[in-house]
């Protein structure tokens, strides 16, 4: 393992375990050099691992500080399944499948014409440490996926799509607007109030061009938050 991950690894370990607790302050660049006997740059490269997956952030003169962990992390710019981004942050999850019925790909998603477009929509929740906080609504296409069938718990969509069907998932478009949390949010999510929704709109592509689902993916807003990583030029 590359000494970087190395100090990574225990750097989150000890965040998790309460060594440093909300807005404690990281051991300095310095520090870090000192305690793994490394280069500063592989110091700071494993920090800045830590920043992007949003659990530290760096504050010009002042250092490294630890972000509020009620919030769960979810990058928006990668295009995986919940539970790839789950096992890859280390978060305990499950899902709880609720629905597969015959649809059609609602209105809001502006595809095509007027013509009702078949799909099959798939309901469920996902929890994290036993808390539902995500309600995703995928509608696949009947003309690229006629039936939806092996779907259960522990299988993602995306392992369907790929694994079974030998299909390749490209890329996807992604909207993000904030809304009022409607009776349904209420109700499977046991909200007490209309608190906001971060509501995610995503069109999953395959390689060959063709749409192959939609998503919406309604998060509580009090439990997420996401980090990307931008450079300028």
């Amino acid at each position: 393992m590359n000494k970087y991950q190395i100090i990574h690894d225990e750097l989150l370990k000890e965040i998790n375990d309460g060594k440093y607790p909300n807005n404690a302050m990281l051991p300095s660049d310095f520090a870090l050099m000192n305690r793994y006997h490394v280069a500063r740059e592989t110091s700071r490269k494993a920090v800045a691992m830590l920043v992007d997956e949003g659990y530290v952030m760096r504050i010009k003169g002042r250092g490294t500080f630890v972000i509020n962990q009620n919030r769960y992390s979810f990058p928006i710019s990668h295009v995986e399944s919940y539970r790839e981004l789950a096992a890859r942050l280390k978060l305990d999850e499950r899902t709880q499948l609720l629905t597969i019925t015959d649809s059609e790909v609602p209105s809001v998603f502006e595809y095509g014409d007027d013509t009702p477009v078949p799909a099959t929509a798939v309901v469920r929740i996902r929890y994290l440490d036993n808390e539902p906080v995500i309600i995703d609504h995928d509608y696949v296409l009947k003309d690229v996926v006629p039936e939806i069938k092996k779907l259960s718990q522990s299988v993602s969509l995306f392992e369907l799509f790929e694994q079974q069907l030998g299909l390749v998932i490209s890329y996807a478009k992604k909207t993000i607007t904030v809304e009022p949390a409607n009776a349904t949010d209420r109700q499977l999510m046991g909200l007490a109030e209309s608190i906001p929704i971060v509501v995610i709109r995503s069109e999953t592509f395959l390689n060959d061009g063709r749409i192959i689902s939609f998503t919406e993916s309604r998060h509580r807003a009090d439990r997420f938050k996401s980090v990307e990583f931008s450079r300028r030029h």
